[in-house]
């Protein structure tokens, strides 16, 4: 299996993170390897073969199959916060702008079935450093929504606890509403559900039941 020397996906991922040609070609041969075999089943060797390098250049970029997984996970996140600010940056601070982030953040991960499933269901458990870093992930996005409670006009303006709770909370039902779509045999519209998240969030601050 031959790979090109910058695959289109990590090509996006990466256009503003300066990185050898070495390890773009590692990253790509990873993401494809992982998708394909399943993460457990993919070994170095198999890496560094469809990489078309050696293990002592994997092992000067990471130190183990583990790290290239952290650093996979790290390119995605970041990609994936970009779209939603830029999303956000788009509309005024109605409960419009705050569907359009959801909606941004679910088609995403639907565009991307395999690495979403491969991120948020194959390797959940597997790596320590992976599941702090997706805390991390987690809290940012919370820290997005308590800043969309804090501008956007609801009828209902919650206290610092209460949009604490709800931006955690929001976080929790949009990513599990993400990872049950995924295990779907089809995908449902992130149109519907970004909508009906949304109208949850808003019948919540109507209703001041938090």
């Amino acid at each position: 299996m031959t790979l090109p020397e910058k695959d289109s996906f990590i090509s996006t991922l990466t256009q503003h993170t300066p990185l050898s040609n070495q390890q773009l070609r590692l990253l790509s041969a990873s993401l494809k390897a992982f998708t394909s075999r399943g993460y457990l089943d993919t070994s170095v060797q198999d890496i560094v073969r469809m990489a078309r390098t050696s293990k002592s250049t994997f092992y000067k970029y990471y130190k183990n199959k583990d790290a290239l997984l952290v650093h996979l996970f790290q390119l995605v996140a970041q990609a994936l916060i970009g779209l939603v600010e830029e999303a956000l940056a788009s509309y005024p601070p109605t409960s419009e702008r705050t569907y359009e982030a959801i909606k941004t953040y679910i088609q995403t991960c639907f565009n991307h079935r395999d690495v979403a499933k491969l991120l948020m269901v194959d390797t959940v458990g597997l790596c320590p450093d992976l599941e702090a870093e997706r805390l991390q992930v987690y809290e940012y996005f919370a820290r997005i929504f308590q800043r969309e409670l804090a501008s956007t006009t609801y009828h209902h303006k919650p206290e610092a606890k209460e949009k604490w709770i709800l931006s955690h909370a929001m976080v929790g039902a949009v990513n599990q509403i993400v990872i049950q779509s995924l295990m779907l045999p089809s995908l449902p519209s992130p149109e519907l559900l970004a909508r009906v998240l949304e109208k949850m969030l808003s019948k919540i601050l109507r209703d001041e039941i938090c």
